[in-house]
């Protein structure tokens, strides 16, 4: 299994007379799903700042097939074994997909925890219709969890809201 870096999204998508289906996002299972793909991810917690108004609808009508990437700046801190401890302060993409005619969002000034694809430059971090890679306002429970993800390796923990 490749580590993330530091120390170490199921999207159904339905025709327009049919409603999304999502699964619930948890950070876990996120963790674990990408802590097993071929790019290497950073797991950051704090705050992304951006131009809300970039931010496609979240429903569109007509459905369009893709979103420009929305220049963003992180200032929180980066994952490692012994939790949220390294300083990072970064440029990056924020890339809203889109699958029919719904699209992902996020929010500007909002603490929250981000994988953050470290493979591209500008590093890029995933707003997907159904979630998956920004989770907004963790509990200090899922923070501690993604801490024991890091030291173990692995990530199945039940989610935690």
């Amino acid at each position: 299994m490749k580590p993330f870096v530091f120390a170490a999204a199921l999207i159904t998508a339905s025709t327009q007379a049919h409603a999304l289906s999502c699964m619930m996002p948890d950070a876990m299972l996120t963790y674990d799903m990408l802590s097993q793909a071929p790019e290497t991810y950073f797991v950051l917690y704090g705050q992304l700042a951006f131009d809300e108004a970039l931010l496609p609808p979240t429903v569109m009508d007509p459905p369009v097939a893709a979103v420009a990437p929305i220049p963003a700046r992180f200032v929180g801190q980066g994952l490692t074994a012994d939790g949220f401890t390294v300083d990072v302060a970064t440029d990056l993409d924020l890339h809203v997909g889109c699958a029919g005619p719904w699209c992902g969002s996020a929010q500007s000034g909002v603490q929250a925890v981000f994988f953050v694809d470290a493979t591209t430059l500008p590093l890029t971090v995933q707003a997907a219709p159904c979630g998956g890679r920004i989770f907004e306002q963790p509990t200090q429970a899922v923070l501690d969890t993604l801490t024991t993800c890091m030291q173990d390796g692995a990530c199945s923990a039940q989610p935690l809201q």
